[in-house]
């Protein structure tokens, strides 16, 4: 048997690292395609962006948008099934754009007042269903007036319809006066007391009777004072 060499392992050994490194091995070849699909993927989005930015490019300066236009952007529009979400019939719509593919339009950022006003459409959605519920099962003939509560007093009417609010024209007009006087609200500075209060009149300057009472009895004595002094100055003058 040859001896071996200064420094080299045997084979038992070379067997022992080989299969001990077999498995990190292993981990790098997958790591390593992981990256490689990455990177070919990145380019090939890279060239997707630069085939749309070129399509993009041809339409900068436009006044109407035509059918032609739309057809070399959209490569398809996939109209799901519709369904009920809370009760609401909820259909989803997917663009898929050429070359860049999905686009999903930016969920549109809500006002306070369109915000109640979705609410307020919701509960009256709600409201319809279960009258056309009733009537479906039988528990309301068709024909009879519906028991309804007036959106502004509070107070229970009849009505044949099943969207009406309001008890009367006068209960509309009132409901409609407060929604206009509520928008028109803003932060007032009582001149009296110093008081900060809400008030929905431009020319209001103090928070309460009383302080206007006050604020016109301090006027009255301004007043008085600077008449005295007029006075006495008149009569210094004169003697």
């Amino acid at each position: 048997m040859n001896p071996l060499p200064s420094g080299a392992l045997p084979m038992n050994a070379l067997t022992a690292c080989w299969q001990i490194t077999k498995p990190s091995r292993k981990r790098c070849k997958l790591l390593s395609q992981k990256r490689k699909k990455k990177l070919s993927a990145f380019a090939e989005d890279t060239a997707r962006v630069e085939q749309f930015l070129e399509l993009a490019r041809k339409y900068t300066d436009f006044s109407e948008l035509t059918t032609p236009m739309i057809n070399e952007f959209i490569e398809k529009i996939i109209v799901h099934a519709p369904e009920r979400i809370d009760g609401d019939r909820v259909q989803e719509v997917e663009i898929h754009l050429r070359f860049i593919g999905q686009f999903e339009l930016p969920a549109p950022e809500l006002t306070e007042e369109e915000i109640k006003r979705q609410e307020q459409l919701k509960r009256h959605r709600i409201k319809s269903r279960e009258r056309y519920q009733k009537i479906k099962a039988g528990e309301h003939a068709v024909g009879q007036p519906f028991m309804l509560t007036c959106k502004c007093c509070g107070q229970e009417f009849a009505s044949k319809r099943t969207n009406t609010l309001f008890c009367g024209p006068n209960c509309r007009a009132k409901f409609y006066r407060q929604e206009a006087a509520e928008s028109r609200s803003r932060e007032c500075t009582c001149e009296n007391c110093g008081k900060v209060f809400p008030t929905t009149r431009s020319s209001v300057k103090y928070c309460s009777d009383a302080c206007r009472y006050a604020a016109q009895i301090k006027r009255q004595g301004a007043r008085k004072k600077a008449l005295r002094e007029a006075k006495n100055e008149e009569e210094i003058k004169t003697s």
